[in-house]
């Protein structure tokens, strides 16, 4: 993995996430539920790197997802999706996320997770719970999975380029 590409890889996804570019596909009305960027860039990169990078990737992720984030609390989002990308990893080695069904049931499944233990942090932590807050998780988690496979294509072709490897021949004239 090429550590500083991926770094910034994910301040572009930050970046999209937490400005008002992603406003423009929102949902009307009172919910404004978006999708998560983050959370389809974590199921991505768990998804495709080894147990090892997989768990550093989360964690990297959840921090860039609290850093963005509206609650403005550090901690819930890279705690949940750190777990929660350690579980994709092993899950790899049995479904294999190929196809686009797999790529967003693995989304809303995970969105739900991650968002629900985030969301479960955020209120122990601040004592506040908002009362559309499950509709605004699972609207999310589904958005996210619908809008994923769309933007899994481009996360492909970009993470050849994020963690290109070079031969020993490469490296040793390096």
């Amino acid at each position: 993995m090429n550590w500083v590409k991926f770094i910034l890889l994910l301040l572009v996804f930050a970046l999209l996430d937490a400005g008002n570019l992603i406003n423009v596909i929102a949902t009307p009305g009172a919910l404004h539920i978006r999708p998560d960027l983050l959370l389809i860039m974590l199921v991505f990169f768990a998804g495709s790197s080894g147990a090892t990078e997989a768990i550093l990737i989360s964690f990297i992720i959840g921090l860039a997802a609290d850093i963005s984030g509206e609650a403005g609390i550090m901690g819930p989002f890279t705690i949940s999706f750190g777990i929660f990308g350690s579980i994709i990893s092993q899950l790899r080695r049995v479904i294999i996320m190929k196809k686009m069904v797999y790529q967003c049931l693995a989304i809303l499944i995970f969105g739900l997770a991650a968002g629900g233990l985030a969301q479960l942090l955020i209120c122990l932590k601040t004592g506040q719970y908002a009362s559309n807050l499950p509709v605004v998780v699972a609207g999310t988690a589904a958005y996210s999975a619908v809008i994923g496979p769309l933007i899994w294509i481009p996360l492909t072709a970009l993470s050849r380029f994020v963690t290109r490897q070079y031969s020993s021949r490469q490296r040793s004239r390096r």
